[in-house]
């Protein structure tokens, strides 16, 4: 879809896009499998994208026309599948069954998305928050913004140290600008900063950015914090003036796309601890060779395959130390040197520090990254 509508493709969109086909995808395989009526209204997660796509001057246009794509998709799949599995008596009725429920579903689908875009796209215009998300935009680009100019419009000092937050929530019960921006505020604050611009984008997520008047860097989160229930950080590194004040953006923005793809129930994504991570996962299927290369059977996904990579990880951690690995995991000394052996057999090789695996830096410092 993106690739057909690159407009699509910006921060937060694909991840409301993919719920709402997903969600869609659901009410389609219900209607068909239990031949029973569509649904009067398309399912809440379906309809979020059009609410989040009016705060990113990404036109409803845009957005119908993936709807289109999808359909197109959907067709041909059920088509597919009916040809592939129905003895040809049956096929018709089946396919004049598909093509009810698909319009039906994509009738309502034009309908309430065009709905909620209009209310959300006439809510964000007579607001201050389109006004200065035009401006941060235009600096995101690289165009040319006055530095003064800014400050009057943003109340926020373009010239300073920053340090970006992209604050998140989980699921659409946890969605409130509010609520997310009154996090951002509390974690920047707690890290310095003596001067915030924070700006919602959609109903499940803020951008922000902090600063200290004397040009320190503004100290990023930390994971022992105690964040809000069922929100999510992300932070780019600290970076001066106008082009730092993006390129922290962008760096949070690749530690929110490695947040959105872990499975682990972590709050904090800190680009400083997972920069090697974010660049590997803008191409998925290389990084999972990768990974299978060099961690061999290492990398499997039970649970023994785990408690050995935990175990040798530690023991990276604490320059191959076995008596402290021993004592951070809880377990015999002996019971720490199987394990290296038995993940070193597995691997395929001895777990050297400067060997071509650990170019991940599985370090102390980076702790927290291979758990993503």
């Amino acid at each position: 879809m993106t690739t057909q509508i690159p407009q699509l493709g910006v921060d937060g969109l694909v991840q409301e896009l993919r719920k709402g086909c997903e969600a869609v995808a659901l009410s389609i395989v219900a209607a068909l499998a239990e031949n029973a009526e569509v649904v009067p209204e398309p399912p809440a997660e379906a309809l979020t994208g059009a609410v989040e796509t009016a705060g990113r001057a990404v036109g409803i246009e845009h957005l119908l026309q993936s709807v289109q794509l999808v359909h197109a998709y959907a067709v041909r799949e059920l088509l597919d599948e009916a040809e592939r599995h129905l003895p040809a008596s049956d096929r018709f009725a089946a396919v004049a069954h598909v093509w009810e429920v698909l319009f039906a579903i994509v009738n309502q689908l034009y309908a309430e998305m065009t709905r909620e875009f209009s209310r959300a796209h006439a809510a964000w215009v007579t607001s201050s928050a389109a006004v200065r998300m035009e401006l941060v935009q235009d600096v995101l680009d690289g165009k040319p913004v006055a530095a003064d100019h800014a400050h009057r419009v943003l109340g926020y000092d373009l010239t300073r140290r920053h340090t970006a937050l992209v604050v998140w929530a989980d699921d659409l019960e946890q969605a409130d600008p509010g609520r997310l921006a009154g996090c951002a505020e509390q974690l920047l604050r707690a890290g310095g900063a003596t001067g915030t611009l924070i700006l919602p984008v959609g109903r499940q997520r803020v951008w922000a950015w902090g600063s200290s008047v004397r040009g320190a860097s503004v100290t990023p989160p930390t994971s022992t914090g105690t964040p809000l229930s069922g929100i999510r950080v992300a932070v780019g590194l600290p970076a001066s003036g106008v082009e730092g004040f993006a390129l922290s953006h962008h760096q949070a923005l690749d530690a929110v796309r490695v947040g959105m793809l872990s499975r682990t129930d972590r709050w904090l994504f800190d680009y400083a601890e997972l920069d090697v991570i974010a660049m590997l996962s803008t191409r998925l299927d290389e990084a999972r060779r990768f990974v299978r290369r060099e961690l061999g059977g290492l990398a499997g996904s039970g649970e023994p395959a785990t408690t050995l990579r935990t175990t040798l990880k530690c023991y990276l951690d604490t320059e191959r130390s076995l008596n402290a690995t021993a004592e951070l995991l809880h377990v015999a000394r002996n019971t720490v040197a199987y394990r290296i052996q038995r993940a070193e057999q597995l691997r395929g090789g001895r777990s050297r520090s400067g060997g071509c695996t650990f170019r991940l830096r599985w370090r102390s410092r980076r702790s927290s990254a291979t758990s993503c």
